[in-house]
């Protein structure tokens, strides 16, 4: 019998599981997980930054380099070992009960075996062999296959030379069926026999499409630079700007002599030409936003941003406006978006190589920057799309009364209930005194600051059935919540409750920023993780979610009991005590080396009695989350 490798993530137990079962001969390979690479992380690898998908056209995402990277480490092990191994991912199944013996017999004569396969239609043909078996032509999928030690060693060598491309691409090459022929002379190894059967042995289960890492747009390998630019000559006027995001802003038009006119009619072409001498200082695949400095406010994390930009697959995004201007007999020629069909060149976002191309024409400092880039859109040269529903860039001018923030403190543009990320005041008198009440009070209600980037490193399965998540909030949001509720008071156990405590519920205090910054970081971090971990699990959202103070003139400890919750959190917002710490004797963990700002979670009703065990010295305050148990589930 061959031996068999299957792949499988630390954070996938339950495809684990599947594989014990289903294919006990296999040895488990822990895969590598993209989403904690970096470009250090990964050396002596480094990736395609080049590479576009031939189908969705987006660069490497997170999964496709772990992918890549953990098929590497399957490689080394069959080199090492020096025998033919047989190749599995962690979500297939079976459809020939003896695909062990069937590959062992082909593998007598071919160097590679595809198992399972999906063939891209419009490529390189398979040829029939027989009635079962054929040469494969261009396929995806490295669900299954077998190689020799040979062919497992041309690949590594492929890659002390090459950039990182995904599985689907660079297995093809060694069988001489890439049907890129820039990517197949890249090949530089001997070409291997191959065979497939026509009807797969292995196959992918149905979960290898709804829970994959590969094809998530949004995810993107980080190796490329972003920059946010801006231009603005009077200093004072594009400190709103600076201010509305903690991420560095350079401002090219700082101590620049202004040519472009008073913007006040057409103009700003200097705005193009300062941009080309900035350009020169990036390499091509780097990604720059820019944005108007006097009349525009950030109002999301810039990794939102990134994401909703890789989501529109293109290398340029400018945003789009309701009323064609400066020339206003061109309106004709813009296509139907959906939405908002009207450039504006105020802000945008794209790839550096895709701008010096869209920028490589002369233009004078005083002609009209928007309707230099208006033609290069309507010419078609440019890998370009407009934001016509405002996902990222929201222009105000026309749709004043189109505007609103919700309760998460975020932009909505009613015309096409969408959420936006950047506020662009473009217009006359009456939409800057729109712009600039809104942005007042967006500057009033940001709370973002509090919620760290997630980050999958900071996430550890502490037991079978509890999660750490490191760094949920900032220490500022630890000690700030402290300070109000204690300015505001009212410490106090709730009336009936059997195991009472000094309780103050942020869902009620007067400044939401709290709660609304824990909820943040619930749908962004703590229901993405648990339902990920806990398969099968549902969250429903907070059903309560209150600090708690133990002192020695008040509490000092509380007994051991269950929660009324599905999933129950708690985390430390201070460390300057002794003793109360949390016990769950069951399991034999604690928190006592836990951070401020990190919560530990757990199911609540069954299975994890905890108590806080008798505060010695100090006062403690720490943040209960208690998860909704259904729909509507809150207190």
């Amino acid at each position: 019998m061959l031996k068999e490798f299957y792949i499988n993530l630390d954070r996938c137990p339950w495809k684990r599981e599947h594989m014990e079962k289903n294919f006990p001969r296999a040895t488990r390979v822990p895969a590598v997980d993209g989403r904690v690479e970096t470009v250090e992380s990964i050396l002596p690898y480094w990736a395609d930054r080049e590479w576009r998908d031939p189908n969705w056209n987006r660069r490497l995402t997170q999964g496709e380099i772990g992918c890549i990277l953990s098929h590497i480490e399957v490689w080394k092990k069959i080199v090492k070992l020096n025998e033919p191994v047989i190749i599995l991912e962690d979500d297939i199944k079976i459809v020939e009960e003896d695909y062990n013996l069937l590959v062992e017999t082909q593998l007598l004569k071919y160097d590679f075996v595809y198992l399972g396969k999906r063939p891209v239609e419009n490529s390189i043909e398979p040829i029939e062999i027989n009635e079962t078996l054929e040469i494969p032509g261009f396929c995806y999928w490295t669900c299954g296959y077998a190689i020799k030690p040979n062919v497992a060693q041309a690949y590594l060598n492929y890659f002390k030379d090459n950039p990182l491309i995904p599985a689907d691409e660079i297995v093809p090459m060694a069988i001489g069926k890439q049907k890129n022929p820039t990517l197949q002379a890249k090949w530089t190894s001997k070409v291997f026999s191959s065979v497939a059967w026509k009807k797969d042995v292995v196959t992918p289960r149905s979960i290898a499409y709804s829970e994959t890492d590969t094809e998530v747009p949004e995810e993107i390998f980080p190796n490329y630079q972003f920059s946010i630019i801006t231009v603005g000559d009077d200093i004072e006027k594009v400190k709103p700007l600076m201010e509305s995001t903690t991420y560095p802003i350079k401002n090219i038009g700082e101590g620049v002599v202004w040519k472009g006119g008073t913007m006040e009619g057409p103009g700003g072409g200097q705005k193009i030409n300062m941009m080309k001498e900035e350009l020169k200082n990036y390499q091509d695949q780097d990604i720059i936003m820019f944005v108007d400095g006097f009349d525009c406010f950030i109002n999301a994390d810039i990794d939102e941003i990134l994401k909703r930009y890789f989501s529109f697959r293109k290398e340029l995004v400018f945003s789009a406006e309701k009323l064609c201007w400066p020339d206003q007999n061109i309106a004709d020629q813009f296509p139907e978006t959906g939405g908002y069909k009207y450039l504006n060149s105020g802000t945008y976002i794209g790839t550096v190589g895709a701008l010096k191309t869209l920028f490589e024409k002369d233009v004078e400092d005083h002609a009209d920057d928007q309707l230099y880039v208006q033609l290069e859109y309507l010419s078609n040269k440019h890998d370009m799309v407009l934001d016509w529903e405002s996902y990222i860039f929201f222009c105000l001018s026309g749709v004043e009364e189109s505007i609103a923030v919700n309760e998460w403190s975020q932009l909505v543009n009613t015309d096409t209930n969408c959420t936006s990320c950047v506020l662009h005041g473009n217009g006359g008198e009456y939409t800057k005194e729109v712009y600039w009440n809104f942005v007042h009070d967006l500057q009033d209600s940001q709370y973002t600051f509090y919620v760290p980037k997630y980050m999958q490193k900071d996430v550890e399965y502490i037991d079978k059935d509890m999660i750490l998540i490191k760094n949920l909030l900032s220490p500022e949001f630890c000690s700030d919540l402290i300070e109000e509720c204690n300015s505001i008071g009212g410490w106090e156990s709730l009336p009936n409750d059997k195991f009472p405590a000094q309780e103050i519920r942020l869902r009620y205090m007067d400044r939401q920023k709290f709660y609304k910054a824990f909820e943040k970081a619930y749908y962004d971090k703590i229901e993405h993780i648990t339902e990920g971990y806990w398969a099968a699990l549902k969250m429903y959202g907070i059903r309560d979610l209150f600090a708690m103070r133990y002192s020695l003139d008040t509490q000092t400890k509380l007994n051991l009991h269950h929660d009324m919750s599905l999933v129950s959190g708690s985390m430390k917002l201070n460390n300057d005590f002794e003793g109360a710490f949390l016990n769950f004797p069951r399991q034999n963990i604690t928190n006592l080396d836990h951070d401020i700002g990190s919560m530990v979670l757990w199911p609540a009703s069954v299975s994890h009695p905890h108590e806080c065990t008798e505060l010695k010295s100090g006062t403690k305050y720490s943040l209960t989350l208690w998860s909704s148990r259904e729909e509507g589930d809150v207190y």
